[in-house]
């Protein structure tokens, strides 16, 4: 099976091993995490199904509830919350878009560049060391996308017209590459707050 002569594991390094040659404990050990692994992919598929399920099952109440309002909804559904009649339990299915940056990025940040040092001739440079960490790069080299958008949420005031002009640039190098549906679902504690009901293993 898989290339590997009967008697012989592989190990690590991809080297054949008698297994008369290996601990007790090292087979025993992989036994266990080889089973636990199958039984880990199996759930996994299993929570995938229901996913799936109870994203049609959303979904066709929507159509439901459009065509009851005469409404054509189209496409993918937005964020929504559903709640049951008590209001102790409901459904929550988000839109989340993963998006990119432009080449206009580097236009932008050469025109924050010219605003700073007007700004900073002289005077405090941390102004200039925030701005330059929201352009730092992780260690793929890639820039994060929200970090650089928030700057288009600061109010700042400039006769020049500059900042604006830059954070226009910044709003036309925003292009959609996909977006993702999440759906959790809650339930309320004592005090009538939503707690999320956690189905990531490493929360239970």
């Amino acid at each position: 099976m898989n290339g590997i002569p009967e008697g012989f594991m592989k190990d690590g390094k991809g080297n054949l091993v008698a297994v008369v040659n290996i601990k007790q404990t090292d087979l025993i050990k992989d036994e266990f995490v080889r089973k636990a692994v199958e039984k880990a992919k199996k759930q996994q598929a299993e929570l995938a199904e229901f996913k799936q399920k109870q994203m049609e099952e959303a979904d066709d109440f929507l159509e439901l509830l459009a065509q009851e309002y005469d409404v054509n909804l189209g496409g993918k559904k937005g964020n929504i919350t559903l709640r049951s009649f008590d209001h102790s339990l409901s459904v929550k299915i988000q839109v989340q878009e993963r998006i990119e940056l432009g080449p206009e990025l580097q236009v932008a940040k050469q025109v924050i560049d010219e605003c700073l040092n007007e700004w900073t001739e002289g005077g405090n440079q941390n102004i200039k060391a925030i701005v330059n960490k929201v352009f730092a790069t992780d260690k793929q080299g890639t820039l994060n996308p929200q970090r650089i958008l928030s700057l288009r949420r600061l109010e700042i005031s400039d006769d020049t017209g500059k900042w604006q002009k830059a954070m226009d640039i910044i709003a036309e190098s925003v292009t959609a590459i996909d977006s993702c549906r999440f759906i959790r679902f809650y339930e309320q504690d004592e005090q009538g707050a939503d707690q999320a009901i956690s189905l990531d293993i490493a929360k239970l």
